[in-house]
């Protein structure tokens, strides 16, 4: 599970299916995961080809078209080895469910109703449970790791597009803002330069300038904090509506996945706490994991809107 929440579903009943899907997208999101659209299978006939690996959660209504039920296709998966939790649904009820799992002996399976109250409950909790077995620091710590690459990744392919093709502003203004970067760009490596091996300075700094746009912003000195600098002079050059992307971004995003990255775990009270190398404390809990999993789902969209 990274911030993608993906499901398989076993339900015949197309109005049912999207009326129970609609709760589960509220669900989903309300924990800052992307509600990604289920996989929605009405009968067994596509068992041997689904990749069971990608979902995070399996829900089943418990009698399919052509007398298919749920719990002898959960037996079949089941016999693969995947044991990706399910919640089962029946319009006879949630004992009625448990009583087919007790004679299927079904493990890793959770119960409800059809009455759409009732689901919309046991969905949640299910959510909940199933999200808090991988939400600590150490499943946290990969996740913003990752994401963080992923967007690095997407502020790359924006200044690179944004450089080289053609767009609404004028080349004049283009070659401006390309010049104010590259001189930013030349005083930060020089100072870096002048930590090392100041001798070297003038020949850096030559074969710097001589590169082009996708080697520089490809280029490991040209880090997170340097593309969302960038990124944050092209949203002003073209007037965009992000109000302090840099500020933010800093804050929401590369000052977490640092605080992650070099601070020691601890539990202190029963919570996890993260210590700094100054001493600070820092407390992660269910809140502060849904705070950093909605900021970077909301960068992911403020990059993908981003058009020139």
């Amino acid at each position: 599970m990274r911030i993608d929440y993906r499901i398989l579903w076993f339900e015949d009943n197309k109005a049912s299916y999207n009326t129970k899907k609609d709760f589960i997208k509220d669900i989903v999101e309300d924990f800052s995961f992307n509600f990604i659209e289920p996989q929605n299978e009405i009968d067994g006939k596509n068992l041997e080809t689904l990749d069971y690996a990608n979902y995070d959660l399996i829900i089943a209504d418990m009698t399919l078209s052509g007398g298919v039920t749920a719990m002898t296709l959960m037996e079949a998966i089941r016999k693969k080895s995947i044991f990706t939790e399910v919640l089962f649904y029946s319009s006879d009820g949630e004992e009625a469910v448990r009583a087919e799992l007790a004679k299927h002996s079904i493990d890793g399976a959770y119960c409800s109703g059809r009455d759409n109250e009732d689901f919309e409950y046991k969905a949640k909790e299910v959510i909940r449970t199933l999200i808090k077995k991988t939400q600590d620091l150490t499943n946290m710590r990969g996740l913003v790791m990752a994401e963080v690459s992923e967007l690095d990744h997407m502020m790359e392919e924006i200044i690179i597009k944004y450089f080289t093709d053609p767009h609404g502003k004028t080349i004049p203004e283009r070659e401006s803002l390309f010049k104010e970067i590259m001189d930013r760009f030349d005083e930060d490596y020089r100072n870096n330069l002048k930590k090392t091996d100041d001798k070297c300075s003038k020949k850096c700094i030559h074969k710097i300038r001589n590169k082009s746009i996708v080697e520089i912003v490809s280029s490991l000195f040209f880090e997170s904090y340097k593309k969302a600098r960038t990124i944050d002079k092209i949203i002003r050059t073209e007037g965009i509506d992000v109000e302090n992307f840099l500020d933010n971004y800093q804050k929401e995003i590369i000052d977490i996945r640092n605080l992650l990255a070099h601070c020691e775990s601890k539990k202190i009270d029963g919570k996890e706490v993260l210590v700094t190398k100054k001493g600070n404390e820092e407390v992660f809990d269910d809140n502060r994991f849904i705070d950093i999993r909605r900021n970077i789902i909301k960068y992911h969209k403020v990059f993908q809107n981003l058009k020139f």
